[in-house]
């Protein structure tokens, strides 16, 4: 039996490691990450980066803000590239409200680009509070901050002035004080600052979008494998030489090895690449990281191993209970079709505790967050999320892992009887009261 098992673990491994997409998956899905992770910021510091001059055109019915703001843009680096100031402010004295033709030329400038917006600063501003801006694009959210802060300490400095106030005074009163975060532990008398635990979030939710990732699309993988035997009837031969359930539980394993295979080669560049890193860096004229990158690399260093241990742990008892349904699925159907319908109740048990993350890591310990990470389902990544955001007690770990191996237990002897006969299954589609005979062969 050992030795059966053995042969469809080859089997599956070997032919999905041999393939093109795998080695495309090794090599452009890390690159297809970092690429959704950094380019939306990197686009948006890019934007700032060009020495393209931007104009605005400006009507100041105060007659007391356009010069302050032609100062503040002087100063502020936002509308400076490579110490080049690079947005124009051009004031325009004409009574900009209700004058039709004004708009109609000024949005005829913004279709060809002569200009970049324009900002209507009404006479009542000191007491509406409001100001207008009008552009082509108005989801440069960064660009019309920068320009809404300005205006606003203009105005305010103005209203302080009007009411006999030092403007410099009141804001030096009026300064924020700087709120320091530590989490503390009282098992091991330890302080964990506000980097650490913001830097071993954003590795928890790394490493759960991936368990998450790869456990919808390699459990898919299994099912497809499973309907491709049976609709071509390959699995007939299969089963002549071994049993449904050796076939089964070696083709699991072999897909888990695949993706723990994978990650075992992410894992070791990212380790060769921390090792190396100022090597590397100083290929590029880069002499050392910053000061708070080394500070960043250091808490990974220190937090990635427990981690990844509990991120293995969690993906392989994810990854069999998860594949044991897609394969009963698969040998329940006759078409893609049919078993994209039948699983997606399953999908949704994936994709709806990934979604309850973001809301549920605000408070790890609270009574409904405990209650739905032990919950078999939503374990792998519910459970994962609190032990690396607020570690629950270790009993607490071991009963849930406990349970998560009594669930893949019972799933892999209901869905191995269902999954037996159903391979040999063509025609219609079982019935539910069909699957419960099933269960009693």
């Amino acid at each position: 039996m050992r030795h059966k098992v053995i042969t469809v673990i080859k089997r599956e491994y070997i032919t999905r490691v041999k393939t093109k997409g795998f080695v495309a998956s090794v090599l452009l899905m890390p690159v297809m990450m970092s690429i959704v992770m950094v380019l939306p910021s990197l686009m948006v510091s890019l934007q700032h980066k060009s020495d393209e001059m931007k104009t605005f055109v400006v009507f100041d019915e105060t007659g007391e803000i356009f010069s302050k703001m032609q100062d503040a843009l002087d100063e502020n680096s936002f509308f400076h590239h490579e110490g080049k100031r690079v947005y124009q402010l051009i004031e325009k004295s004409s009574d900009f409200s209700g004058n039709v033709d004004t708009k109609q030329q000024l949005n005829q400038q913004l279709e060809t680009k002569e200009i970049h917006g324009y900002i209507e600063i009404p006479q009542d501003v000191f007491d509406s509070l409001q100001v207008n801006y009008y552009a082509k694009n108005i989801t440069n959210f960064e660009e019309q901050r920068a320009f809404r802060r300005i205006i606003s300490q203009i105005v305010t400095n103005k209203r302080l002035e009007d009411k006999g106030y030092a403007a410099d005074e009141v804001r030096d009163l009026m300064q924020r004080i700087r709120f320091a975060e530590y989490a503390v532990s009282g098992k091991t008398d330890t302080v964990e600052g506000e980097e650490t635990a913001m830097v071993r979030l954003g590795l928890t939710y790394i490493l759960t979008f991936s368990l998450y990732l790869f456990t919808l699309i390699y459990g898919a993988s299994v099912m497809r494998s499973v309907l491709e035997e049976k609709t071509t009837r390959i699995v007939e031969v299969i089963i002549s030489s071994v049993k449904p359930h050796q076939l089964l539980f070696g083709k699991i394993i072999g897909v888990c090895l695949v993706c723990l295979t994978m990650f075992l080669i992410w894992g070791g560049c990212a380790v060769l690449l921390f090792m190396n890193l100022n090597s590397i860096l100083g290929l590029f004229g880069v002499e050392g990281l910053p000061p708070e990158f080394i500070g960043i690399t250091g808490i990974i260093k220190s937090t990635a191993v427990p981690a990844f241990v509990y991120f293995l742990i969690y993906f392989v008892s994810g990854f069999f209970l998860f594949s044991t349904i897609y394969a009963a699925a698969g040998a329940i159907c006759n078409s893609e079709e049919e078993a994209q319908q039948v699983v997606t109740p399953l999908v949704m048990m994936l994709i709806l505790p990934f979604m309850l993350m973001f809301g549920l890591f605000r408070a790890p310990d609270a009574t409904l967050t405990v209650v739905l990470s032990h919950i078999p389902f939503f374990s792998p990544l519910l459970m994962f999320m609190r032990i690396n955001v607020l570690a629950p007690p270790f009993w607490e770990i071991l009963l849930n892992i406990a349970v998560m191996i009594a669930t893949i237990v019972g799933a892999i002897f209901v869905m191995g009887k269902i999954y037996k006969i159903g391979i040999l299954m063509y025609g219609k589609r079982p019935t539910p009261s069909e699957l419960w005979r099933w269960l009693h062969y």
